[in-house]
């Protein structure tokens, strides 16, 4: 079992703690105060961390709350693994963590969490001394238990490598393969959704940049329309303009998709300033104009929607086998 620090994890007040040492009064105090939350039944965080964490790090929270009540080594799975190894959600967390139970006892679930019938994984993680599936275990259990398009998402992040400074490439965690996602899946058949998880990973690629382009290329496949090449490099007399996101030969139309995620301080701007990338975005475009034949960008809530992403790409050319521009 490979073990990780996530030097995010938060730090809880627990009721078994406070017996131990005489605290149950401070700690009632502070609870009737509003100086803490309860993530779970007898574990507390202070309010002011809770107030302060995103939606992500709060579903991170309760899957380490879980693991304060839950007996030591248990597997951690699905979307509560996910949490952990920074696979990111299309759409909301669940309202419940998971882990693995052996088929003998069953699925019982209590307390907010849901115990699901199934073997342990014998490649587990460590994350703080919480226990959880493996990569690309999660990976087969996320297209499992998912629709086609979050499927695709999760798992086209867990087959891309990860960048510099991302979690999983601090830790040394390597991008799985969807060889390895096929014989895990081979070796858990038959299963829930067996036929599910299959498809996703059939569809699922690596090469594609963000959750947001996983959305628009699965939409693009649910409406039928010809599928784009992905990161494909284009050029000047300057030399390399950069990567685009999709991209039809055929029309020479290029595809961008613009998540705010560009522009919001995260890795894609690398230390500059949002205003510094979005005028280094718009030499980049007015580049890729000059040696396209087209392009086409649209943002969430455009991949969102199916019709909306189908008439935008429609107005530049690109429909379904049979229909007319």
């Amino acid at each position: 079992m490979v073990g990780m620090i996530d030097s995010s994890a938060p730090t809880f007040e627990l009721s078994r703690h406070a017996r131990r040492t005489g605290t149950e009064r401070s700690l009632a105090r502070r609870k009737k105060s509003g100086d803490l939350v309860r993530v779970r039944q007898g574990v507390y965080i202070a309010a002011a961390s809770w107030a302060s964490l995103t939606a992500d790090s709060r579903f991170r929270a309760e899957v380490f709350a879980a693991a304060e009540v839950v007996r030591p080594g248990t597997q951690f799975a699905g979307d509560s693994a996910a949490a952990l190894l920074r696979i990111p959600t299309l759409g909301p967390w669940p309202t419940r963590v998971e882990v693995l139970g052996h088929r003998a006892t069953g699925g019982r679930s209590s307390s907010g969490v849901h115990r699901r019938a199934a073997p342990d994984d014998p490649h587990p993680l460590e994350v703080n001394g919480v226990t959880v599936t493996s990569l690309a275990r999660t990976a087969v259990d996320l297209g499992a238990a998912s629709s086609f398009l979050r499927a695709v998402c999760m798992i086209d992040d867990t087959l891309r490598e990860p960048r510099k400074g991302e979690f999983r490439q601090i830790h040394g965690i390597a991008n799985s393969s969807k060889v390895e996602l096929l014989d895990i899946a081979a070796s858990l058949a038959p299963f829930p959704g067996m036929v599910k998880t299959a498809r996703a990973i059939g569809f699922a690629n690596g090469a594609s940049g963000s959750i947001g382009e996983s959305l628009s290329r699965g939409q693009m496949h649910v409406l039928g329309l010809p599928a784009p090449l992905l990161q494909v490099p284009f050029y000047d007399a300057d030399g390399l303009i950069g990567y685009v996101d999709f991209y039809w030969p055929e029309l020479g139309l290029i595809g961008e998709f613009d998540g705010r995620v560009k522009y919001n301080g995260r890795w894609y701007n690398r230390g500059q300033l949002p205003e510094e990338v979005v005028w280094a975005e718009k030499q980049r475009e007015d580049r890729l104009r000059a040696v396209a034949r087209d392009l086409v960008r649209w943002n969430w809530d455009v991949a969102f929607s199916a019709p909306l992403l189908a008439a935008r790409l429609a107005s530049h050319g690109l429909v379904a086998a049979g229909k007319g521009a």
